[in-house]
């Protein structure tokens, strides 16, 4: 039985603004573990649309990471102060499917550090923020 998650949730305000200001800094982002780039394309209500080496190479496109991905991710990771790769992949964790590009981006926002890259941890603090 896995987590249920409301796959048509919006970003909020703040999470969007958030996305955007890294879009407008930084419209590469790097995956935390490996390395690989990933081009954001477009940021908005939906999700963010990137581009990663793998689509450009095959001609694909971008892809949409999900509104509710970021979302339940960013929630943890300022609940608790920390989100480990592991727990959000888990079925009985968060059941994030897309854990590098949602990674690679919440590592971009305020007060957000990457603590380790194998296993992925990445740590908030809002002070820092």
């Amino acid at each position: 039985m896995g987590v249920h998650h409301p796959v048509d949730q919006l970003l909020g305000a703040e999470l969007l603004a958030l996305l955007r200001a890294v879009q407008a800094e930084t419209p590469v982002v790097t995956t935390v573990a490996d390395g690989r780039s990933n081009w954001i394309c477009a940021v908005d209500e939906r999700g963010v649309r990137l581009e990663t080496e793998r689509s450009r190479r095959d001609g694909t496109g971008d892809q949409l990471v999900p509104a509710w991905m970021l979302e339940v991710a960013w929630e943890h990771l300022r609940t608790h102060g920390s989100l480990q790769n592991r727990y959000l992949v888990a079925t009985s964790g968060l059941s994030v499917k897309r854990s590098s590009p949602v990674c690679a981006l919440l590592a971009h926002l305020p007060g957000v550090t990457v603590a380790s890259t194998r296993p992925i941890e990445l740590r908030y603090d809002p002070v820092g923020a």
